[in-house]
């Protein structure tokens, strides 16, 4: 696939945003102003963020240029297009995750929500391999000494020994699908390990990562390390098109940003072509009613339901987006609160046809008034829930069985109400055979 750069004019120069108060403003986690903080850092002199601080670049807005930075720390992020502090695109690296699938997620960001869960791959997680800085080397034979749990005394003596000290509450981890590593709740650190020939060496994912994002439209390509060859290209932006704000955040961590620069770009082959569309099966269910939002009684909630479903007049009607996702942080940001989606299906008979679906946070299924599924992430999701809680369309299963003519699909579905991250569907039929989604 072509990246952005092949439609940007040669002679666009970029432009350096040094970090100072001239070009940026940093917000604390509360949205007040904080001071701005330039340290040397591994060989760069750098914008220092705390966790949860942002630097905002101040007064300028782009739609559509290149940004090229170098990022150090956990989980840096990138924000453009940036309408108010609570909606914006949004780019992150998972430095931990190098070599993965998912070390890359691109999420958009409406009423302050972050809705990881709802954006997965393969079309808004991308692959990148970030360097590691080897800061320790034990030999093989402690192998026997790296299982899960609280870390050992000689382990801790061993990295010790090469200058790397961990407290006694500190205790390893070995996940599935996951770098295993070792961490420090004191201390907040964390070094990931792997055997090779020369030992058990300990990796710092805190080092220099040479990042660029061409955005142009409702484009992005993203390159880490190699500045010629995208690592993750996204052709489906999901905010307007339209110039915005640039910010850096921190989510886990400290970060430090260096070399920071933005090339305008003013003109491109910006037309979209209908034939590269990707579409989806019509089985999918795009069109969706939604409801005002409601505290859900956890005993009573079917009979909260049929009250709001004698005023269907007062729902409005959304569509999802072209994948088939609903988002309702779209419409909602209350995620303590639950909402109705309804879906209108009529069939030729009395039949048994499958309903595919996935959500986030927690669902109950209804159809003409019958409970049919009842189920929660409950902040983590539980282990039968799918590829690390992500929301897939075939995670989830259920049989409808519809009576001849109309019959009415509902959702009740409440957010995420201890991360405030996720609150969404998607949902499709198995078959459309007599079957008509109004």
């Amino acid at each position: 696939m072509a990246s952005c750069q092949e439609q940007i004019k040669e002679n666009n120069l970029a432009l350096e945003y040094a970090f100072n108060d001239s070009y940026w403003r940093i917000e604390s986690p509360d949205g007040s102003a904080d001071s701005l903080k330039i340290v040397d850092h591994q060989g760069r002199q750098s914008l220092l963020l705390n966790p949860g601080q942002k630097a905002i670049l101040k007064d300028i807005a782009f739609k559509n240029f290149v940004v090229e930075f170098h990022c150090n720390g956990q989980v840096p992020g990138f924000g453009f297009r940036v309408q108010d502090p609570k909606n914006y695109e949004y780019l992150y690296l998972r430095m931990m995750m190098s070599g993965n699938r998912d070390a890359l997620q691109y999420v958009p960001i409406h009423n302050g929500n972050l809705p990881w869960q709802l954006y997965n791959y393969p079309q808004y997680e991308g692959n990148a391999i970030y360097p590691r800085r080897e800061v320790a080397t034990i030999p093989l034979s402690m192998k026997d000494q790296l299982v899960s749990g609280k870390a050992s005394d000689s382990l801790l003596t061993a990295i010790g020994n090469e200058g790397v000290e961990f407290s006694e509450e500190s205790f390893v981890d070995i996940p599935d699908g996951s770098p295993a590593y070792i961490y420090d709740p004191r201390s907040g650190e964390a070094l990931l390990f792997e055997a090779k020939e020369e030992g058990i060496v300990f990796l710092d994912i805190r080092t220099w990562v040479h990042v660029k994002a061409e955005v142009l439209e409702n484009k992005m390509s993203v390159y880490v390390g190699d500045m010629d060859t995208p690592t993750f290209i996204l052709d489906d932006l999901k905010h307007d098109t339209q110039a915005g704000g640039i910010s850096l955040y921190s989510n886990f961590g400290e970060v430090h940003f260096s070399d920071f620069s933005i090339t305008e770009i003013e003109r491109g082959d910006t037309q979209s072509s209908e034939k590269d569309a990707k579409r989806i099966a019509p089985s999918y269910i795009t069109k969706w009613h939604l409801s005002e939002m409601f505290v859900k009684d956890a005993v009573n909630f079917v009979q909260q339901a049929d009250s709001l479903l004698k005023h269907r007049d007062k729902f409005k009607e959304i569509n999802a987006d072209k994948d088939g996702l609903v988002n309702i942080s779209r419409f909602y940001d209350d995620m303590d609160k639950t909402i109705l989606l309804t879906s209108k299906i009529v069939s030729d008979s009395e039949k048994e046809v499958t309903l595919n679906f996935d959500y986030a946070d927690h669902l109950v299924i209804l159809l003409n008034s019958e409970t049919l599924f009842d189920g929660g992430m409950n902040f983590r999701p539980p282990p039968n829930k799918g590829a690390e809680g992500r929301v897939f369309v075939e995670d989830e299963r259920t049989k409808l069985k519809l009576q001849k003519g109309t019959n009415w699909l509902v959702f009740v579905l409440s957010g995420d109400n201890r991360q405030k991250y996720n609150w969404g569907c998607i949902a499709k039929l198995e078959d459309l055979d007599g079957i008509s989604l109004e």
